[in-house]
């Protein structure tokens, strides 16, 4: 087993035998928290360029709405590696990306990174290796990806004045990822969950993912399980009402399916107190289940894509900002910043960029995600100009 863990701003891993067991382990603080914690998380980071070197007020503002945090998470959905680094493209037209997107979400003030998505593998293992290494360089815990299949699952562990946070990564994906990209005992890649044919999940994957919360449980006095998603339904067939003519026709995939409900509320039954999704770039609800938050999708936070604008349409470039707090064991507020991202780019400035939505498109946004939250799950939010707080019971 390896444990990764964040000490005094650098990332320790190694065997629990080995030089973590010179240091207090998290094991020996497992149990309620120490004071109050307080989670910020947002949409996924499709970041391929620098923003602080072309949208400074933009990371200004994220240091500002950020702050003020223990947690401050997001998925890196991409590959890096520094100039020099040998890796294998699976397009020869494919940039590489340098580390220092890293640094601009370390500069924003994100300290908790999920690795595992569809662009882990896509420099190949050397890419994969590169990022998890420049990521640690960094002193950023991380989950999700791994040499194999157990470094995959294990989790992270992130020191925090109130106690121990641990991460615990995931992905379920379609062609995006195929076989040969999921970490096996022997093979590196991405902790995979793989739904099988028959819309069940893969038994084997599930004991992995659950073994590794189970541990993350018992070592830490919080577990924030996070789970990249792109089984986004069946497309619409041809003759069905004529939509824009490059549109996603996957249109289900703002619904969250019946089976991810059962997994994540599976999750926090084993210990979990926050379950996070991304994959389908577009906000879905909120549910609290047994005094836990799970945010079944926080669509995107930076979404430099490439490629035709009209895909996923204009709920893409709408997102939020996640805030749950936490005293001892009880969930004390899940509050919510609405954003609106850049839909204008080049090469050089690259479009999806966030930041603070406000008026209508405020409105906008935090009235989809309460009204979602509201008739698919059962929560109800109080939206007040533009910030919305889900109502506890």
């Amino acid at each position: 087993m390896r444990v990764r863990m964040a000490f005094a701003g650098v990332v320790l891993c190694a065997s629990v035998t080995g030089v973590l067991g010179l240091i207090a382990a998290p094991s020996e603080q497992a149990g309620k928290l120490a004071g109050p914690l307080r989670i910020k998380l947002v949409g996924q980071s499709l970041i391929r360029a620098d923003t602080r070197s072309y949208e400074p007020l933009a990371v200004e503002q994220a240091k500002s709405y950020l702050a003020g945090a223990d947690v401050v998470f997001t998925n890196l959905e991409v590959a890096v590696a520094a100039p020099g680094v040998p890796v294998t493209k699976e397009n020869p037209d494919d940039m590489v990306y340098s580390p220092d997107v890293i640094d601009t979400l370390k500069a924003m003030g994100f300290n908790l990174l999920a690795l595992g998505n569809n662009h882990s593998m896509e420099f190949g293992k050397e890419g994969l290796f590169s990022t998890i290494a420049e990521v640690e360089k960094r002193g950023i815990p991380h989950a999700g990806t791994g040499k194999n299949s157990e470094e995959a699952a294990a989790p992270a562990y992130l020191k925090t004045p109130a106690g121990t946070v641990a991460l615990v990564g995931m992905a379920t994906l379609g062609a995006q990822l195929t076989k040969d990209k999921w970490a096996t005992a022997d093979r590196p890649g991405v902790n995979y969950l793989e739904l099988r044919q028959d819309g069940t999940l893969n038994p084997a994957d599930k004991a992995r993912i659950l073994r590794a919360v189970k541990e993350a449980v018992a070592r830490a006095q919080f577990v924030i399980v996070y789970h990249h998603n792109h089984y986004w339904g069946e497309p619409l067939a041809a003759d069905t009402l004529p939509g824009p003519p490059k549109r996603e026709r996957k249109v289900n995939r703002f619904d969250t399916a019946p089976w991810v409900v059962a997994w994540a509320r599976e999750l926090i039954d084993a210990g979990a107190g926050l379950y996070v999704s991304h994959g389908n770039p577009a906000l879905h609800g909120v549910e609290i289940y047994k005094g836990r938050a799970i945010l079944y999708g926080l669509g995107n936070y930076i979404f430099n894509q490439t490629g035709g604008f009209e895909r996923f349409g204009p709920l893409a470039y709408y997102g939020a900002v996640a805030e749950v707090e936490f005293a001892g064991d009880t969930l004390k507020a899940v509050r919510f910043k609405p954003l609106a991202l850049s839909m204008d780019g080049t090469p050089e400035k690259p479009r999806g960029v966030p930041y603070l939505a406000q008026g209508g498109e405020a409105a906008a946004i935090l009235g989809r995600l309460a009204d979602i939250s509201r008739q698919r799950h059962g929560t109800e939010m109080r939206v007040q100009g533009t910030s919305a707080e889900v109502v506890l019971r």
